[in-house]
């Protein structure tokens, strides 16, 4: 039978990352049913949406200002009950895990660039608004003597603006600049710049000129240096980092000052670390790089890590997770000539998923970073051949697709998809539970293991987007919000044990507010709505040719959403879809790219749209990425999901942790009870993710917790 569905192409949103803390609830055992003839002829219109992200205008070079300001090295600050001692440095007095950004205003480019980067990993934060806010002893040490800050991060080195008339002063004062280099001393907290150039103001950072100017959408390629390799140890050494719109001051190490390369372009430094000459350690770089860009992506974290030490709340890792929609069921098929047939449409071959198997084990030995890499399949159970046994066909046709999914049933990992793929938008308690259970009674005749706990809808259906006219096939649905949702459905699959339903990020409605979370439903709070990443893959195309043709036909010069100057080839549209996903995977965001099966048809010599779309992903994250892809069971990313929840309102609640160097502890408290996660402890339950430690820290309301702290060199 047909399924009749509609375009899905990407969302015009950026990407909004884990420790899995939960089990995935036990599948409940259903009787078997029968197949049944059913209606697919369900119309749904299109999911359009981002082509590329948001382009943000390159800042410009920075302000120049002659000599520097003079290190006071008896301002220093005292800590709770201790006088202010005369350049003496101490390194044992407690810093909270938490960082201070430091810019001029909330346009300072800086400002967002770091705001995002910490709202990724999780971390707790202030900013400075220097223009209008002082900097004083009490912004950096409580009444405690306990520092607030184990990170320092300027937006620029110099924090220069312009006052009037050309007069650039800078957002701290010689005095202020003081108070923050005796505090960087006295706690022996690291400061970072995302933007420094040659210069002496406020202090020299062991750079001098060679030359500047901006840098367009042509990549300017930047290698580690074997300091560099240290700081950005998550990158290959071999990295090429490629800047792009962005103001870039090529420069030299100073002969003589105490200062390393980090990055540089042939014989010029485009990063640099440095000791100041009362011994606080920096590190800053030459380039602009907005929150936009692959190279903040890949710098901006490496930064923070260096400044914290490696020691904050919150993570960041990478993942990779793909389901593929529809398994069993079949689609509309787009031909390059623009026609689409609709009776029977596509239907997948024992063949096509034999080669899905065979392709996911060549992607996990060409590219070990990825070797966990599995397919998720999100089933439709009834067009599925109750009867069929667990034979692998090689070469079978579409008779064969049940035999060969039961033969290779433990190479994949199987999501319920509903029944028949019927919209569920206004469905009653009965016909939805019917959806939802018959679904799984398939999975239980055919031996296959799918979690009862998740729910992923036909289009996303149910969960209060949709077109108001069901015969519409033509125009974008409408985002009436979650509260538009089906309650009958929501009441079926929560009696049904339902506890995670997948959202899609085209929607605005099902965008979490805080980055890798979930949303508890509004009329459901049993539920949580955790998003997918739809891709520009588009779900009708098998081939090359067809998803070369439908994508010109939206994107290209004559297109419907003309972005593309020329017609692009599948070659370029594959490698641009591509640092789409890099996009996604860089910061961490580890929600599922979504696929469907006309995507895993072997189009030429076992070629799928699906794999080398992954291909190309896997293995532009090879080039780059020291760190595993991690690839989880769709229960433990939506766990993981719900535990960010909890991580960020243990941060809203004010939850606090301090490092105490003399006995390499972390002491954390909250006035709440709950569980946050901490990067740079090995307290029970850590996980190793390249250098980093990562450990999920439970938390009883106004108690603290001490862990054993593994603090960065």
């Amino acid at each position: 039978m047909m399924l009749k569905k509609a375009l899905l192409a990407r969302t015009a949103l950026t990407a909004t990352v884990g420790l899995v803390l939960l089990a995935a609830a036990q599948a409940q055992p259903v009787a078997a049913v029968s197949p049944q003839k059913h209606d697919h002829a369900q119309g749904h219109a299109p999911i359009l949406g981002q082509v590329a992200p948001a382009r943000v205008t390159a800042p410009g070079p920075l302000h120049h200002k002659a000599g520097s300001v003079t290190v006071q090295r008896r301002t220093t600050v005292a800590p709770k009950g201790k006088a202010a001692t005369a350049a003496v440095v101490t390194t044992t007095n407690p810093v909270a895990l938490r960082a201070l950004v430091v810019g001029l205003d909330a346009a300072d480019w800086g400002v967002a660039t770091w705001k995002a980067t910490l709202d990724r990993v999780g971390a707790g934060y202030d900013v400075l608004y220097t223009k209008t806010a002082a900097l004083t002893s009490a912004n950096l040490v409580g009444t405690d003597g306990v520092g607030k800050y184990n990170a320092i991060l300027l937006t620029s080195s110099s924090l220069l603006y312009d006052s009037g008339g050309g007069n650039f002063v800078s957002g701290l004062d010689a005095t202020e600049w003081n108070t923050l280099w005796a505090y960087e001393r006295d706690y022996n907290t690291r400061q970072t710049a995302l933007y420094t150039s040659y210069g002496t103001f406020p202090e020299d950072y062991c750079l001098s000129a060679s030359t500047e100017g901006g840098v367009g959408d042509t990549p300017l390629n930047a290698a580690l240096t074997t300091t560099g390799a240290g700081v950005f140890d998550y990158l290959k050494s071999t990295a090429q980092v490629g800047i792009v719109q962005s103001y870039v001051y090529k420069t030299r190490v100073t002969a003589g000052c105490n200062g390393q390369a980090v990055l540089t372009n042939g014989a010029d430094v485009l990063g640099v670390k440095s000791t100041s000459t009362d011994g606080r350690e920096r590190l800053a770089l030459t380039f602009t790089s907005n929150s936009a860009l692959m190279q903040a992506n890949l710098l901006t974290y490496g930064l923070f890590r260096w400044a914290s030490r490696g020691m904050f709340l919150g993570e960041q890792r990478h993942f990779l997770n793909v389901d593929v929609d529809d398994w069993f069921n079949s689609a509309d098929h787009y031909f390059p000539d623009g026609h689409i047939e609709t009776d029977p449409g596509y239907q997948m071959t024992g063949h096509d998923a034999y080669n899905i198997n065979t392709r996911q084990t060549a992607l996990r030995t060409t590219y070990p970073l990825g070797n966990g890499f599995t397919f998720n399949l999100a089933y439709n159970g009834a067009d599925a051949n109750l009867a069929a046994n667990s034979t692998c066909s090689p070469n079978g046709g579409i008779s064969t697709l049940t035999a060969t999914t039961k033969c290779l049933k433990n190479n994949f990992r199987f999501i319920n998809h509903t029944y028949t793929h019927q919209e569920l938008n206004f469905t009653s308690f009965q016909a939805s539970s019917n959806e939802i259970n018959n679904n799984r009674t398939v999975a239980t005749t055919l031996g296959l293991t799918q979690p009862n706990s998740v729910l992923k809808t036909g289009e996303y259906s149910g969960l209060g987007v949709y077109n108001p006219d069901p015969n519409d096939d033509v125009d974008p649905p409408t985002d009436f919000g979650l509260g538009a949702s089906n309650v009958q459905m929501l009441a079926a699959a929560q009696a049904l044990g339902v506890q995670y339903m997948h959202g899609n990020m085209s929607f605005p409605s099902h965008v979490p507010s805080c980055f890798n979370c979930g949303i508890v439903h509004p009329l459901n709070n049993t539920i949580m709505i955790v998003p997918d990443w739809p891709t520009n893959i588009a779900y009708f195309c098998t081939t090359d040719a067809e998803e070369t043709a439908f994508y010109n036909s939206l994107y290209g010069p004559g297109g419907k959403i003309p972005f593309f100057p020329v017609n692009q080839t599948y070659a370029q549209l594959l490698d641009f879809e591509a640092n789409i996903a890099m996009g996604h995977v860089s910061t961490g965001s580890a929600y599922s790219h979504t696929f469907h099966i006309a995507n895993a048809r072997d189009y030429s010599t076992g070629k799928t749209l699906a794999t080398d779309w992954v291909d190309k992903v896997m293995s532009k994250y090879s080039a780059l990425y020291n760190v595993p892809l991690v690839n989880t069971a769709w229960t433990d990313l939506a766990a993981y999901a719900k535990a960010r929840n909890g991580h960020f309102a243990e941060l809203t609640s004010g939850a606090r942790a301090v490092y105490y160097p003399t006995t390499n502890q972390i002491k954390i408290t909250s006035p709440a009870a709950g569980q946050v996660t901490v990067t740079g402890t090995t307290a029970t339950g850590a996980i190793t993710y390249g250098t980093d430690h990562i450990a999920p820290v439970t938390l009883t309301a106004n108690v603290t917790v001490t862990v054993t702290a593994s603090p960065r060199p």
